[in-house]
């Protein structure tokens, strides 16, 4: 399954990617020119993630960690912790395959493995993330396991699902056997203050980027001050709250250009712009064509794909 657009609620909590209870376990290729933005916005889950680069590198945000990893490298992500992904400069191609599991998919919550074995990580405060690369013989195991599991949940044959349980357990093994090398860091009394403040914002931001927004109705969310708001989100996510209000706007933006055939004019106003002009500016500022241009270039693509025949 290839996803090109997270859908989150006002939270930033993935909606779409959250597993089922019969079988909490999904696989996704991640092709990063695919996505809306070439980029997988900030977003969380109750679930790990894995994430397997196979092509290109691509930068990776765990909250206020960054990490560029390139092919054959990969990355476990915690359950809840905010991330994002997007590649590396001038790395067109980028790709890589994502594993998210509910934790509960090793073993029933009230059971003995999961209270000894899973729950002591998954539930650590100190572990957002672990870096994964094949110079370590360990973390190669897994980069092996993860292979395995995401090519096993493509061609579905035999008895694949019991194969990638036995796969993922093999993975939590080799994770608990070296708990004593993973990167526990334990977060400061304001990391953890920003780390709730920013979610108080970009929730209310997700939920109101098509208004009028100002620096103090942003700050209010989290009852700090503009400069403390500009600062936390600075430390945070790398940008001002006007860029990743910008972001969000764009980022409908291109989903009506695709889906609607609502004017220039009437996406600039839904996604709250205002102006065409502006929008037009920052549109291009930002993906390097103009809006009606992403638009007859998207749709020829969609055109392409849905009638290979025609290009004979």
């Amino acid at each position: 399954m290839q996803v090109t657009h997270i859908q989150r609620d006002h939270t930033l909590k993935a909606v779409e990617l959250q597993s089922t209870a019969d079988y909490p376990i999904r696989f996704y290729l991640d092709v990063m020119d695919d996505f809306e933005q070439t980029c997988i916005h900030w977003h969380w889950h109750p679930e790990l993630e894995f994430n397997v680069i196979t092509r290109g590198t691509i930068e990776y945000y765990v909250e206020n960690e960054h990490y560029t990893l390139s092919a054959g490298q990969g990355i476990l992500k915690n359950a809840n912790v905010l991330h994002m992904a997007e590649p590396a400069q001038n790395t067109p191609g980028a790709e890589m395959f994502s594993i998210i599991m509910d934790a509960q998919f090793i073993a029933p919550a009230r059971s003995v493995i999961y209270q000894k074995y899973v729950a002591p990580l998954e539930r650590s405060e100190k572990l957002m993330c672990l870096p994964l690369h094949p110079e370590e013989a360990w973390q190669k195991e897994i980069l092996n396991a993860l292979h395995v599991a995401y090519a096993l949940s493509q061609t579905e044959s035999g008895p694949f699902e019991l194969r990638i349980h036995r796969l993922m357990c093999q993975v939590w093994q080799v994770l608990y056997e070296h708990a004593q090398l993973l990167p526990e860091r334990a977060k400061s009394s304001s990391e953890l203050t920003d780390q709730v403040r920013i979610k108080q914002m970009i929730a209310y931001i997700q939920t109101h980027f098509q208004e009028k927004l100002s620096l103090e109705k942003i700050a209010a969310q989290a009852n700090i001050s503009r400069n403390s708001c500009l600062s936390c989100f600075r430390r945070v996510l790398g940008v001002s709250p006007l860029e990743y209000v910008i972001e969000q706007r764009l980022e409908w933006a291109l989903h009506l250009l695709i889906s609607s055939d609502l004017t220039i004019t009437e996406v600039a106003n839904d996604c709250g712009f205002g102006d065409a002009s502006y929008f037009g500016k920052a549109f291009r500022r930002r993906l390097g064509l103009t809006p009606s241009q992403y638009r007859e270039r998207k749709r020829g693509e969609l055109y392409r794909q849905a009638h290979p025949a025609d290009l004979g």
